[in-house]
């Protein structure tokens, strides 16, 4: 569990709370996202709205410093840096480590690598002054189809997902650098359609969520997980609400599931944070001036991505007319400041530098992470693949035309690493079927990577459109040697069962790409075992 403060921090902590105003008290309930704003508006805006925290996404570490140089120079209260780092820094801060997906660590099932992963997170984050990160996720990937989880999940046995996510946090927040999150209660994964565009229902019957999603909450809580993020999702059969699952509200509207099974039953006393305000989960529900007021008033410490203006007059005005109370409003806030004290804010916002050689074992780790990870979900004669010295390969990366910038994944070390091996490479974005055929016979070996991961195409992991158009006409059956690897999903089998190979990487990262080329060519055994039941093909 959540140890208690030391008596110093504690005393911080009330002596703080005690000298804030109003509308600082009011300020610490929010956390908006960074909407590129220059360092003037981020100036102006703190000075109108004492944010309480703030969270940033892809960034290059002097931008990142420039906008946090003003944002904590202008307030009394240390404010709290939130990010995503979902697989290690390197996600959202240029020139970090970033390890494989969570997927893969699942693959990898390595409880030490998933420690390693947590020390390095909270290593380069606090570096940059990130102190806060919305991970790991611990939903069930029960459902193949679900648009949200997927390869950000670490599998669907929670029995190992619970020993993982254990060691991920335990490393995150060791030395007190790092605040881990667990999300996304009570837990995504086992309907198919997104919280980014609905209330998502986790339907399972009470005895089995216990046995399942109550089992990883209750050890990532006895772990000592300093935040919780609540999800857009009903679990319907835990208020007798079963016949009528699209009645019940998502956890972020609802105190049975914020207050009497997350904080009373499971006993979790750490910091609530909604999962993002404007996803449609939640803004369908209830009338948008009315959302902050109500994810507070449910059981929510902080409203993530929150209009930072609009949502702090909301507030300030709820408090002042009493919906709020100063007694409600003062319980997040101290949760909020004892989160602040156990990270050491109130010392310094920023941390040391990683020497060279902890960054060199961060990325050693991650490569042996990446290793263990590959996983054959179905192999042929042509898996390892057998090339003569300076063969002519030629790859094609299949992903969704939208998604390519958010992404940034084209597979270019795949592409490096077989060029440092001696072999002609030439390299194929999103082809059509039309293009495979006129080209895969001119090349010893083709290797086809599919690049599909969630929010990569909203609301759906299914390859649809243009991307399947790739395997109209199936090129591979006229062509003795075609490798078909997916950075990402790792269930395309269930839409091409007639693929006469399939080699998981569950993700796209630098290391990955490394691995995955060693397993093509029979330089390393793919060691890795699938967290997740494939569907019958």
């Amino acid at each position: 569990m959540l140890q208690a403060l030391t008596d110093r921090d504690q005393n911080w902590v009330e002596q703080t709370l005690a000298g804030m105003t109003l509308e600082e008290r009011v300020g610490h309930l929010l956390c908006p996202e960074d909407q590129s704003y220059s360092l003037s508006e981020w100036e102006r805006l703190m000075r109108e709205v004492p944010l309480g925290s703030v969270f940033f996404a892809r960034n290059t570490p002097q931008h990142l410093r420039e906008c946090l140089d003003v944002i904590q120079h202008n307030t009394r209260v240390p404010v709290l840096v939130a990010s995503d780092l979902e697989h290690g820094a390197g996600i959202m801060i240029e020139g970090c480590t970033d390890f494989p997906f969570a997927m893969a660590a699942g693959a990898a099932n390595d409880p030490g690598l998933m420690r390693s992963m947590g020390r390095a997170t909270a290593k380069e984050g606090r570096h940059h002054g990130i102190h806060w990160t919305f991970s790991p996720v611990i939903d069930l990937n029960l459902n193949f189809q679900n648009p949200v989880t997927n390869v950000r999940s670490l599998g669907d046995d929670a029995t190992r997902v619970s020993a993982l996510a254990q060691a991920w946090i335990e490393g995150m927040q060791e030395t007190g650098q790092l605040a881990a999150t667990a999300k996304h209660f009570p837990g995504d994964g086992v309907d198919d359609r997104s919280t980014h565009l609905c209330t998502s229902v986790n339907s399972l019957p009470l005895t089995q969520w216990r046995q399942t999603y109550g089992k990883v909450w209750q050890t990532v809580i006895e772990a000592g997980v300093m935040s919780v993020m609540c999800g857009h999702i009903a679990l319907p059969d835990y208020e007798g609400m079963s016949a009528q699952p699209g009645a019940a509200m998502p956890a972020t509207l609802n105190p049975r599931l914020q207050v009497d099974l997350l904080r009373n039953e499971l006993g979790f006393n750490g910091v609530i944070v909604s999962d993002a305000a404007p996803m449609t989960g939640m803004t369908s529900r209830v009338r948008s001036d009315e959302q902050a007021i109500r994810n507070i008033l449910t059981g929510s410490d902080v409203f993530l991505f929150a209009d930072p203006r609009k949502d702090f007059k909301r507030l300030l005005d709820a408090v002042n007319s009493g919906s709020i109370s100063t007694q409600r409003l003062d319980q997040s806030v101290r949760r909020v400041l004892a989160l602040k004290a156990r990270l050491g804010l109130q010392h310094d916002v920023f941390g040391p530098a990683p020497t060279e050689t902890e960054v060199q074992t961060y990325r050693r780790n991650a490569y042996t992470m990446a290793e263990k990870s590959i996983t054959l979900a179905r192999a042929n004669a042509m898996t390892p693949v057998r090339l003569a010295p300076g063969a002519k390969v030629l790859t094609a990366t299949i992903m969704q035309r939208q998604s390519r910038e958010e992404l940034a994944h084209e597979l270019g070390t795949v592409d490096d690493e077989l060029r440092r091996r001696g072999f002609q490479v030439n390299h194929l974005l999103h082809p059509s079927h039309s293009e495979l055929i006129e080209r895969a016979g001119h090349y010893d070996c083709v290797f086809v990577n599919i690049v599909h991961t969630p929010h990569a195409l909203m609301g759906t992991m299914r390859l649809t459109g243009e991307m399947a158009m790739a395997f109209w006409r199936s090129f591979w059956v006229d062509h003795p040697n075609v490798v078909f690897t997916s950075f990402g999903s790792p269930y395309h089998l269930y839409e091409f069962p007639h693929l006469p190979n399939m080699i998981l990487a569950f993700g796209p990262s630098e290391f990955s790409q490394k691995a995955a080329v060693a397993v093509w060519l029979g330089e390393k055994e793919a060691t890795g075992t699938c967290p997740v039941r494939l569907p019958s093909v």
